[in-house]
């Protein structure tokens, strides 16, 4: 019977500092909490507030008051990407030219 191995490309990250590091966190649990309450929202079938628009609006999220529930939290993800790291090399999924999706 034949060993067969494989190399598997090693992932490296490009270096942190903890203040960069904090600031990412940061933003990344704002919108996490944002997320839950766009949940929330979404599972009593209730408006959105107007709090929590601006809210989104603060962290670059561009919408207006006719979106659905269902687009805001896509929106949500779609900014949360921004903030996540990437190996070496990968390409993000996004251009920095557009950076913030506008929701119709």
């Amino acid at each position: 019977m034949a060993l067969r191995t494989r190399m598997v490309k090693q992932v490296t990250w490009v270096a942190e500092d903890e203040e960069t590091r904090a600031s990412r966190r940061e933003e990344l649990c704002e919108l996490d909490g944002l997320l839950m309450q766009l949940e929330e929202v979404n599972v009593r079938g209730s408006v959105v507030p107007v709090r929590l628009l601006l809210a989104l609006r603060r962290h670059g999220i561009a919408i207006n008051r006719q979106a659905s529930v269902p687009d805001l939290i896509e929106a949500v993800f779609t900014a949360q990407e921004r903030y996540m790291r990437r190996p070496e090399g990968d390409i993000p999924a996004f251009s920095s030219a557009a950076r913030f999706r506008r929701i119709a």
